[in-house]
């Protein structure tokens, strides 16, 4: 392609680069093939004194190239350097794993493979035109897609700084409220303190008047007895009656009790401890949309996984199961007082910790973190790295049975009437029992589980059936249906269903989340402890009571 050169009528077809970037126009003479580009031949003496192009890169005269046919007149081979072996170039092709790599790369990783080819050699019978053109395309199309993506990620940050001066204000409105309702219990304690003291005045001042008067005709006495000196008659009568106004005074003792009345604010401690237990005004929580599934779930296949372990001494009894990040399977085994990590995949196990209580359930903290509930009160976190590791402990003041994280806050249930929220330093956030009307909200709570948008609990209760709480543990609602047999266990897939079984002769029953209605059942499960879903594979696990084999349903 021409140019023409600024301040120049000159026509040239090829820029010397180097030149281009100082702004100056002058032809190049040399093509180099390493840098793939064009240089002058000032520029093309000096590129050849750095000591990486010694020896190594390639140049071609312009007499050798030309608009036309510049790449067929290239030498074929290629440019690129190995990752590893930075001097290396990728000119090496492994068939059998479809690798391309440095020489060093084939003599140490690839020595054992038969079909091993030189690109430069061979590279007619490698090459493919058509090859390139569909790479050529899908690279176009999955840079399209990461554009799409960016923008949409871009647009998401400007819809959360939105998100979050809404939720700023909403924090600052329930400030208000706070004051408003503390101005009315301010103003209720004032009204008190006024109604005590206007009572104790009052009282005092009646005392007051009444002394008054007792003063008053003691005075007068003393004072007709004065006068009724050298009276015989009158003095007897004066005395008389001095005397019942002595014993009118006697009686009333009470009133010269002249200890101190004091009138001083308690403050109601409860209400002090209370707000102290808080941490902040609510949940934050933050919460990513999902692709919603409308269908109901089939079952293309079912297997049972063997999990017993050579020195288990009894038979499995897994209580519950936790998928992790990468697929890996957790298994709380109560008999055997173990925590078991599972490759479905391999159908092996791959790490085992053991415990001193038993297991009762397990659920994700974050990424490599797991908190486990155990049946002496307390709850292990366990650490999953190339080994698992028993970390930190909390120790509860009840029973722990069903576990759930979600924003930093661990929701417990007790297998009984009471589901509690702790901070994961271990103090307790709320006990919850009850709803708004005061009626018992569980009667035997079992396993607990987050919903797929993050914002609702779902507890399941053996003899109510699904109990439904917000992040705060506002009781919501309970879902019913014939098929809900003693709920045990309870999972979602993260995209709006949710899976329950229970213990006995039951089913695995399929719910919507946003409606509550069943959308059917997944198949007969029998003396069912828990449920847990992998989203990446479609792939539900639920485990038996007393079986040293788990159920693994591959659903589509």
């Amino acid at each position: 392609m021409a140019t023409v050169g600024s301040g120049s009528d000159e026509c040239i077809n090829f820029k010397c680069c180097l030149c281009e970037k100082k702004n100056i126009t002058k032809e190049a003479d040399t093509y180099c093939v390493e840098c793939q580009d064009y240089f002058c031949s000032p520029c093309t003496d000096l590129h050849k004194l750095f000591p990486s192009a010694v020896g190594v890169h390639q140049f071609i005269d312009k007499s050798s190239f030309n608009t036309a046919d510049l790449q067929k007149s290239l030498p074929s081979f290629p440019v690129e350097r190995c990752e590893t072996h930075k001097i290396k170039l990728l000119d090496m092709y492994c068939a059998d794993h479809d690798y391309i790599a440095c020489a060093t790369c084939i003599a140490i990783k690839h020595r054992t493979c038969q079909n091993i080819h030189s690109v430069p050699d061979e590279i007619d019978a490698l090459y493919q035109k058509t090859e390139v053109e569909d790479i050529q395309q899908k690279l176009l199309r999955i840079k399209t897609k990461m554009e799409d993506t960016e923008k949409a990620k871009k647009l998401l940050i400007k819809e959360l700084n939105v998100q979050k001066e809404k939720a700023a204000e909403s924090i600052r409105q329930f400030r208000k409220e706070m004051e408003e309702i503390l101005d009315t219990l301010e103003m209720a304690t004032i009204k008190t303190l006024e109604e005590k003291y206007k009572n104790a005045i009052e009282k005092l001042e009646n005392d007051i008047n009444k002394l008054q008067k007792h003063i008053n005709e003691i005075k007068r006495s003393s004072e007709n007895l004065t006068k009724s000196f050298g009276n015989k008659a009158q003095e007897f009568v004066t005395v008389k009656t001095s005397r019942k106004q002595i014993m009118e005074a006697n009686k009333a003792e009470a009133l010269t009790n002249t200890s101190d009345v004091k009138l001083e604010f308690n403050d109601d401690s409860t209400m002090i401890n209370a707000f102290k237990d808080f941490q902040t005004f609510g949940f934050v929580s933050v919460s990513e949309s999902v692709n919603m599934r409308d269908k109901l779930y089939d079952v293309k296949s079912k297997k049972l996984v063997n999990i017993k372990l050579e020195n288990n001494r009894k038979t499995s009894s897994v209580y519950s199961s936790c998928f992790t990040d990468d697929g890996l399977l957790f298994l709380a085994d109560y008999n055997n007082k173990a925590l078991k990590l599972i490759d479905l995949s391999s159908e092996s196990i791959k790490d085992c910790l053991d415990l001193y209580a038993s297991p009762l359930s397990i659920c994700q903290v974050n990424k490599n973190d797991f908190a486990v509930s155990l049946n002496n009160k307390t709850i292990q976190f366990v650490s999953k790295g190339n080994k698992l590791n028993a970390i930190k402990q909390l120790k509860i003041d009840h029973y722990c049975h069903g576990l759930a994280c979600r924003d930093d806050k661990l929701f417990i249930s007790d297998q009984s009437t009471s589901v509690y929220i702790y901070d994961m330093n271990g103090s307790m956030i709320r006990k919850i029992t009850s709803d708004k009307q005061g009626n018992a909200i569980f009667r035997h709570n079992r396993h607990v589980s987050v919903s797929s948008d993050g914002k609702m609990i779902y507890v399941a209760d053996s003899t109510k059936g699904l109990i439904v709480l917000d992040l705060e543990g506002n009781y919501k609602t309970t879902i019913t249906d014939p098929d809900f047999v003693n709920l045990w266990g309870v999972c979602t897939d993260k995209r709006g269903k949710i899976f329950v079984c229970g213990w006995g002769q039951s089913k695995i029953v399929q719910i919507n989340e946003s409606s509550g209605a069943k959308m059917g059942v997944l198949g007969d499960v029998c003396n069912s402890r828990s449920a847990s879903f992998n989203s990446q594979h479609n792939r539900l696990v639920v485990t038996i009571d007393y079986s040293d084999k788990i159920e693994v349903y591959d659903l589509a």
